[in-house]
Parts: C-alpha cells; sequence; structure tokens
C-alpha cells in the first residue's frame, strides 16, 4: 500500500521527472536556497492574510461580540498582538491588518518571479554552453553521424527548454507550499471539508494522468521531428545552388511543409489533450465546492463566516491545483527537449577519447617519427541504436621519418588513408596503435590545445568565417599581430590583393568566403597558417580545386617556405610534388613506396603507374 501511496506521489509530483531533470540541469545549491526562500516568504504572508480575513468576515456578521466569542487560535494571537500595540477592535483595524500581509506578498511575488526569471535564464545559458562545449570536443566521427542542423537545432532550441522547464518547477515548489498552506487552513476549519475536498483533488490527478502522459509523448515526437527538421532547413540553404540547377525549390518547399504540417498536427492534438483536462478538471473542482458548501450548512452547521472563508480558500485551492496540473503538463513537454540534449551530450562526451598530458609544445626541432602507426574507423551507430556505418581499417603499420624542415608530400589514390594520416599529427583522430612523437616526446604527452595550435593546418576548401578578412587571419592567434605582420603573412600566400579591395582587410567575405574565387579564399586561408608561424605546416591537396594560376600562387609561397618550415603536403598535382624532398604512396593504408620524385619515376612500380594514370599530372 506504501509502495502504491509513493509511486502516486511521484507521478502527480512529477518527482521522477524532476529528479531526470536535475541530472541533466546544472542548478547552483544558492539558487535553490534563494527559490525556497522566496516561495517560503510567499506562502507565509499568503497564509497570515487570509487567516486574517475570518475576524473580518466574523466582525461583519456579529460586530465585535462574534470574534470574541468564536475564541478561536486565530483571534488568540491576533488579540495579543492588537493589545501590544494598544489598537482598537473596529473593521478598519482589521481590514488594514489583513490587507498589509496581502500588500507584502505581492512585494515579495514581484521579487521571486524576477530572482526565478534570473535562475531559468542562466540555467539555460549554463545548459546551452555545457551542451556546445561538449559537441566541440566530440571527435570527427561524431559530426559525420549528426548534420550540423540537427546540432544547431539541439544547443539553440532544446537547450532553452531547460529554461522552461526549470522555470516550471520553480513554479511547482511555490504552488506546492501555497497548495499545502490552504490544506492547512482548511484543516484548521474543518478536516471533514478538508478530506472531501483532498478526495476531489486526487480523483482529478488520477483522471488526467493519461492525458498529461500522451503529452509527453507528443512532445518527445514533436522534439525529435524539430530537430529533423533543422538538420534538413540548414543543409539545404547550403546547397541552394544545387537546388536551383536542379530546379528542386518546390520540392524541398514541400519537404519542409510535410514537416510543419505533421508538427502543427502534434501541437493540435497537444492542445485537444490540455482542452481535455481543462473540462475534466473544473467540474470535479466545482462539484467539490458545491458538495463542501451543502455539508457545510447542513451537516456541520457552519457559520456565515467560516463558508466564507472557506469558499475563498477552496476558490485560491482550486485554482492552485489547476495551475499545478498545468505545470506538470510543461514539465512533461519539455522533459522531450532535456532528453534529447542528454542523449547528445552523452554520445559526443563518449566519443572524446582524446586526453592530452602536461607538456605545452613548442616547435618540431629534429624529427616527427611515426612507428607502426594503425587506425580502425568503429562501428558506427544511431541515436537509437542501429547500425549506420561498419568499421574498417584505414592505415595499418605505417612508419615514416620526417625530418624538421623537410618537405614531405603524400599520393596515392583516393580513400587511400592520407587524409587520415595527417589528422593524426594534431590528434585530431587518436591512432588505434603504434606511436607518434615530436623530437622523441610522445604526441600523447603534450597538452592538446597547445599541440593543435603549434600545427598550421590548410585544407582542400579554407575554413572561413562570414567576417572580415582581418577577422579571419587573426583568428586564434595567441598574439595581436601588427600591420607589418599581416602584410608579410598575405605576401608570402601570394594574397595581397586584398589590399585592392575597397573596404581592405576589413572587406566581409560573405559566407564560407562566398565572395571571393576559391584561390583567393585558399590563399587568405594559407596567410591565416602563416600568420600563426608554427614550425609544422599540414596542407591536405590545397591545389586540388585551384584553376592553374591559383595554382602557382600556393606551388611559389611552398617553394619559398621549402627549408624554412616542416612541410608535408597531401597532392595530386606533379608541380606540387616534385619539389618535395621525400614522397610517400600511400596505397591501402600501407606506405608502398618512399623517395624522391626521381627515384620514385625510375622505379616503374605505384608512382610510375599513378603518374601514367593521370593521378599526378
Amino acid at each position: 500500500m506504501l509502495t502504491r501511496i509513493t509511486g502516486f506521489l511521484n507521478e502527480y509530483l512529477r518527482i521522477n521527472a524532476v529528479r531526470r531533470m536535475l541530472t541533466i540541469v546544472d542548478i547552483k545549491t544558492s539558487e535553490v536556497v534563494g527559490l525556497v526562500v522566496f516561495a517560503v516568504i510567499f506562502a507565509v504572508f499568503e497564509g497570515i492574510g487570509i487567516s486574517l480575513l475570518l475576524p473580518v468576515l466574523q466582525y461583519a456578521e456579529g460586530g465585535q461580540t462574534a470574534i470574541v466569542e468564536s475564541s478561536g487560535p486565530i483571534w488568540v494571537v491576533l488579540a495579543r498582538f492588537m493589545e501590544l500595540f494598544n489598537l482598537p477592535v473596529t473593521l478598519p483595524v482589521l481590514l488594514v491588518m489583513a490587507f498589509t500581509p496581502i500588500l507584502m506578498r505581492q512585494v515579495v511575488f514581484y521579487f521571486n518571479t524576477w530572482y526565478s526569471a534570473v535562475v531559468s535564464s542562466r540555467i539555460g545559458i549554463r545548459m546551452r554552453m555545457q551542451t556546445l562545449d561538449t559537441v566541440l570536443n566530440a571527435d570527427p566521427e561524431f559530426f559525420g553521424r549528426h548534420p550540423v542542423g540537427k546540432l544547431v537545432g539541439i544547443v539553440i532550441s532544446q537547450t532553452g527548454a531547460a529554461g522552461a522547464a526549470i522555470l516550471a518547477v520553480i513554479k511547482q515548489l511555490s504552488i506546492t507550499l501555497l497548495m499545502l498552506l490552504y490544506v492547512a487552513i482548511l484543516l484548521a476549519i474543518s478536516v471533514p471539508l478538508t478530506a472531501i475536498t483532498l478526495v476531489f483533488a486526487i480523483l482529478v490527478s488520477m483522471l488526467i494522468k493519461a492525458n498529461i502522459r500522451k503529452i509527453r509523448d507528443f512532445a518527445v515526437e514533436s522534439a525529435a521531428i524539430s530537430q529533423e527538421m533543422m538538420g534538413k532547413i540548414v543543409e539545404r540553404l547550403g546547397l541552394t545552388r544545387l537546388i536551383k540547377l536542379r530546379d528542386q525549390k518546390q520540392v524541398e518547399s514541400d519537404r519542409i511543409r510535410d514537416f510543419s504540417e505533421t508538427m502543427r498536427a502534434i501541437g493540435v492534438k497537444q492542445a485537444r489533450l490540455g482542452a481535455r483536462i481543462e473540462v475534466t478538471a473544473d467540474p470535479l473542482l466545482m462539484l467539490s465546492v458545491f458538495i463542501t458548501l451543502y455539508i457545510g450548512i447542513s451537516v456541520l452547521g457552519m457559520t456565515l463566516a467560516q463558508l466564507g472563508l472557506v469558499l475563498f480558500v477552496l476558490s485560491r485551492l482550486n485554482a492552485k491545483v489547476k495551475e499545478f496540473n498545468a505545470g506538470r503538463q510543461m514539465i512533461s513537454q519539455n522533459m522531450a527537449g532535456l532528453l534529447l540534449v542528454k542523449e547528445m551530450t552523452e554520445e559526443a562526451t563518449a566519443s572524446n577519447r582524446i586526453r592530452g598530458g602536461a607538456l605545452p609544445f613548442e616547435d618540431l626541432k629534429r624529427e616527427l617519427v611515426l612507428t607502426d602507426v594503425t587506425f580502425d574507423y568503429p562501428d558506427a551507430y544511431a541515436a537509437d541504436g542501429t547500425l549506420v556505418s561498419k568499421g574498417k581499417s584505414v592505415l595499418k603499420g605505417v612508419s615514416i621519418i620526417i625530418p624538421a624542415g623537410s618537405f614531405t608530400a603524400l599520393v596515392g589514390r583516393s580513400g587511400a588513408g592520407k587524409s587520415t594520416l595527417v589528422e593524426l599529427l594534431p590528434r585530431l583522430r587518436d591512432a588505434t596503435s603504434g606511436t607518434i612523437t615530436y623530437d622523441g616526446t610522445d604526441i600523447k604527452d603534450f597538452q592538446v590545445g597547445s599541440l593543435r595550435k603549434g600545427v598550421g593546418y590548410l585544407t582542400q576548401s579554407a575554413m572561413l568565417f562570414n567576417d572580415t578578412v582581418r577577422e579571419n587571419l587573426v583568428y586564434g592567434l595567441d598574439y595581436e599581430p601588427t600591420e607589418e605582420q599581416m602584410r608579410t603573412a598575405l605576401e608570402q600566400a601570394y594574397a595581397t590583393f586584398v589590399y585592392d579591395l575597397p573596404s581592405g582587410l576589413e572587406t566581409k567575405l560573405g559566407d564560407r568566403g562566398v565572395r571571393f574565387s576559391g584561390g583567393e579564399r585558399q590563399r587568405i586561408g594559407l596567410a591565416r597558417v602563416l600568420l600563426a608561424d608554427t614550425s609544422l605546416l599540414i596542407l591536405d591537396e590545397p591545389t586540388s580545386a585551384l584553376d592553374s594560376e591559383s595554382e602557382a600562387y600556393i606551388q611559389k609561397a611552398l617553394a619559398d617556405l621549402h627549408g624554412t618550415k616542416t612541410i608535408i603536403v597531401i597532392a595530386h598535382r606533379l608541380a606540387t610534388v616534385i619539389q618535395a624532398d621525400q614522397l610517400l604512396v600511400v596505397e591501402d593504408g600501407h606506405i608502398v613506396e618512399r623517395g624522391t620524385h626521381a627515384e620514385l619515376v625510375t622505379k616503374g612500380a605505384t608512382y610510375q603507374k599513378l603518374f601514367e594514370t593521370q593521378l599526378l599530372a
């Protein structure tokens, strides 16, 4: 029996939901204490104000004699207070005394509402930043499983549910205190009437329980659809050119409309369930009032003053019962978003297996050594546990020595493992086995952030923000470069064309640098890498998508840097690899050949075949 009662209270008060929420949301003890204090003070003033209404009603019914003759606990306390301050027992005095705590209650209500909003907004921000930090720490495979739009939706929209859910919990706390207060006042007036009221309140809660559960289920479905729709919208907006070229505007518009219609239908169902709760609860609560009145008048013979106070308290209690049930709905609806946040952060945390050491990374002075390095992609699973892609072995026993100041080129067919190999060097990924050392120090002994900032990395498509040229150049630097330093970097990257623009370095690049050509974007990206002045440069096919003129600029820049920095390039262009000190031919995860261009051409093996099939041109 006790277990059933405990289970009912857990469900009615949404204790289990609140417990789950507290495991997801970061709530400070001081915030909880502040909210509890406000709620308690509010409840105290509310109780005093309502209690003082009874002497007022008794005075209206029979004058001072009726109050004195009642000799109730409220009058005993009130009489001592009035005697202490020498106050006469008159109607104005009684009204002022009843009104004062009500006025103070409203002052507390104002500060409680303000502080509740402060706390809920703080919680929402902490939740958002915690989720964003966790996602940013995730390994590359995580981003391969989840569209950017979906991640944005969870970081922005669903973390906002944290604030709303916590605000609902905060309100539940104050409402619960007030409900207990009203019940205590009713008990003081009549135990039988209080029992009748509680029976009806429990009956209402049991009747709407199924509807609240359905609202929660619909909220989960709606949140999942919302994230899928967000992912589709962001993805499609990034491919507007393809949509226009394939004349798919109407198709894509219809796709989003279908998502929207599904969410609209769910919203309508939730509204109907909410209305059903209102239709069920209101008549039962009013019936409880009428039954209470009947018993109070016909059975208990209560005075008019007592009945008036009972009616007043019951009206306040019923309003709070309705408000409490609405809060249960709010918690159920927002729990869906919070659980999505929890699932996402747990998956992102689990994917981040890279742990750093204590040593700061400085410069590569002697050599970079890879010894028997392997890398395997793990099996990838969706959130529902279904297998998305089977894991595979990408690198197999790779051993390389790269002297400091040398130029190393990696060549091979697509999918051979070249990009994965260079991603191991700044620890964007971690090797499955084997060792990687910088000047004899294991890569895992370095601080991850320090190591990554110590490696200049340029991909085949420059990573640029929709910001000014200047802001893109200085992004992530540990120092404030001078105008001369920025000009030098731009000159080394053959990117001085930016000074000819109307706004110079203050020119906006547009989304992903859309206002510039591929070659211009790549040279700005190279200038940013050079401005960081790292001893190691990694360039992943920097000229693969460029025209011959832009390619020539990049090749000139590499030639100028040859011997001053350690350069590792993945390339398919002969003009790029021919100047390398050593060429590494990668095939099926193995280094199958190594040497200079002249040495490998005369060998007549894999490199020669690549050359003949124009994979190197």
